[in-house]
């Protein structure tokens, strides 16, 4: 009789384990791309050699018969089911389980790592050594201050993408050893022939004798693979793998995501279902259409942000910050113009070494950027590490709770990171807004030079305004320009109304009116458009103008002002927005984060009011908030859809 089978041992009468366990469940959201995430920080955690770790990610269809003990493993996939078949909650679950180990040729995903160390302790089964930790310790980890994972957990995402729930790891360790053990997380279920109240703990192992041992040999179970004599790593075989359309990319994306700066800088390189990412690769795959087409845009310009920083290239600066005598960061920033402000992220992307990004922090800036900050392998990285939440997405001060000296010293390093980081991101945004530029709607009282070159017999003076650097200045009124049918530009005051109108100075002339594009207008309405027979008209957005606005900084510091107006129009639904008046005539929109009109909480969408009805004599007060806390040079943009 073979000592080599599987166990699901009893949990001596004690808690019963569902399948929704807090540890699967947390990679649940976004199971492939955590899977991703979690192989590789695992791999580069064990580098070895000069050569840069390697990751591959491939299909592969195996007999059922080839799955070892797979007889077994399927009639404690029926025991759960049986127990639970009346449970709405997990009795489809269960029903996906049986129907899939029951597959003639079941589809099986294959994670191999090279250059890499294997994992250490095939053959001492006790806490402390790798392969113990790995596949029997749970929140149990003895990786170091520098390590990419260090919470224990991140192994439970293989078995979220597993359609049985169960995964090989076999491995190849530079000591000489080698082995392999199953494991099988599924529910607690009855063990009828020794107790009918005696359940399992819902684990189980294909290992060898009672004490679940490593079977001291490679699995290979992928007949077209096997490892070479010195060529040392980790296998994870995925029992049951649901290789839906576009999976490969989902995996490519979550590695650029949250790798980029490592595989930039020759230290990964993974291989995904033959598709090659590396240093060298991943421009034509960032731009290919097909990748981006998959992505949605928030995803996709995060990762085509971070390749671009990462390029030698004069737009992006390039500096080494010091946080404190022991620490520095590099940080890489870089600034758009309004042609490719939909490019900018508007905020620092933070990696920690060993090169994998963690989270990001806002400086609150309107002009468009992207930033990334690297955080070398050092005592700030380690303090960062401690902190960290088990997917490594956030660092939470709140987890030194127990120790208030460590978390005292640790809010004290991060806060001068975050300030550090910050000042530097809004000192390069502010010179380059302080530079001599255009005042936005000074084409109201001089014209433009294309105006100029169309005006026979005038002679116009083109007269250049420098916009300095905004001074605070308590009280203050600000000078306002006429940004025509758009809106309104200003600059806001402190705790002072400011009314759109006059600066002080009267123009010499009234404005000449503009030049049509279209001279011979069709004399039809520029509001709606007919569609067709039997259709409602098309709304089209018009904006309002010969309207002025004032407003008022209630609170600077948590970006929260008032904007009040007297309506000239009649309108059932309009729209409101906030647009910053950069260098020349550059505008970008400010996303209103929350609002209210006259003390009601109205609609915000996209950054914009919406839905907004006025009357014609009313006036209106709108409370609304932006994430700033600097004052900034604005356009006010009101329409009508007709």
């Amino acid at each position: 009789m073979t000592t080599q089978k599987w166990r699901f041992p009893d949990n001596n009468y004690t808690s019963e384990n569902g399948l929704d366990t807090s540890d699967m469940e947390m990679f649940k959201k976004d199971p492939v791309s955590s899977l991703a995430r979690e192989i590789c920080q695992n791999s580069i955690d064990a580098a070895f050699g000069e050569k840069p770790v390697r990751v591959e990610f491939s299909l592969f269809q195996v007999a059922r018969g080839e799955v070892p003990g797979v007889d077994d493993l399927a009639a404690q996939i029926d025991a759960c089911y049986k127990y639970k078949k009346d449970s709405p909650k997990e009795e489809p679950t269960l029903r996906e389980l049986k129907k899939s180990i029951s597959r003639d040729t079941i589809t099986c995903l294959r994670v191999s790592d090279f250059n890499t160390s294997g994992i250490f302790g095939v053959k001492v089964n006790k806490s402390g050594v790798p392969f113990y930790d790995l596949t029997k310790g749970s929140g149990v980890s003895n990786k170091g201050g520098s390590s990419g994972g260090s919470k224990g957990i991140g192994k439970f995402a293989s078995f979220v993408v597993s359609t049985t729930n169960t995964v090989f790891y076999s491995t190849k360790a530079n000591d000489g050893t080698s082995g392999f053990i199953g494991i099988s997380k599924l529910r607690s279920a009855p063990i009828p022939e020794r107790d009918e109240n005696l359940l399992t703990l819902g684990v189980g192992y294909y290992a060898e004798t009672e004490k679940n041992l490593p079977i001291l040999r490679e699995l290979h179970l992928d007949k077209g693979f096997v490892r070479s004599e010195n060529q040392y790593g980790t296998d994870v075989y995925i029992i049951g793998f649901n290789n839906f359309k576009g999976w490969q990319y989902d995996i490519i994306a979550k590695v650029l995501e949250s790798f980029m700066v490592a595989v930039m800088c020759g230290g990964l390189e993974v291989i995904v279902d033959g598709i090659v990412v590396n240093q060298n690769t991943v421009s034509s795959i960032i731009y290919d259409e097909v990748f981006q087409g998959g992505r949605g845009k928030i995803e996709y310009r995060e990762i085509r942000a971070q390749y671009e920083l990462l390029q030698n290239d004069e737009s992006v600066i390039v500096k080494e910050i010091p946080i404190d005598e022991n620490n520095t960061v590099t940080v890489y920033l870089k600034q758009y113009g309004q042609q490719d402000e939909s490019n900018a992220t508007k905020h620092c992307v933070m990696v920690r070494y060993p090169y994998m990004k963690i989270t990001y922090i806002n400086p609150g800036a309107f002009l468009p950027f992207s930033a990334l900050c690297v955080i070398h392998d050092n005592e700030l990285n380690k303090k960062l590490r401690a902190i960290e939440n088990p997917q490594h997405t956030d660092w939470e001060i709140k987890r030194l709770n127990d120790f208030p000296d460590e978390k005292r010293a640790t809010r004290k390093i991060k806060k001068a990171l975050e300030t550090a980081v910050n000042d530097f991101i809004k000192e390069v945004l502010r010179a380059s807004s302080g530079e001599t530029t255009d005042i936005e709607g000074a084409g109201e009282y001089l014209p433009s030079q294309d105006e100029v070159g169309n005006v026979s017999g005038s002679t116009i003076s083109t007269e250049q305004v420098l916009i300095k650097p905004m001074k605070i200045v308590k009280p203050q009124t600000p000078k306002t320009a006429k940004a025509g049918e758009a809106g309104e530009t200003y600059e806001f005051g402190e705790g002072e109304l400011v009314e759109n109108g006059e600066s002080g100075k009267k123009p010499r002339k009234k404005p000449k009116p503009k030049p049509q594009p279209n001279p011979n207008p069709k004399s039809e309405p520029k509001d709606q458009t007919e569609v067709g027979p039997g259709k409602s008209p098309v709304l089209k957005k018009v904006p309002l103008s010969g309207m002025r606005y004032r407003t008022v900084v209630t609170n600077k510091v948590t970006g929260k002002y008032d904007c009040i107006f007297t309506s000239q129009y009649d309108e059932n639904d309009c729209e409101f927005a906030i647009r910053l008046c950069g260098e020349a005539a550059d505008k970008y929109p400010v996303d209103i984060l929350s609002a209210s009109i006259d003390g009601v909480e109205c609609t915000v969408q996209d950054g914009k009011i919406v839905g907004m009805k006025i009357e014609k004599g009313k006036t209106y007060k709108i409370s609304y908030s932006v994430n700033s806390t600097e004052m900034f040079a604005s356009e006010v943009i009101l329409s009508a859809y007709r």
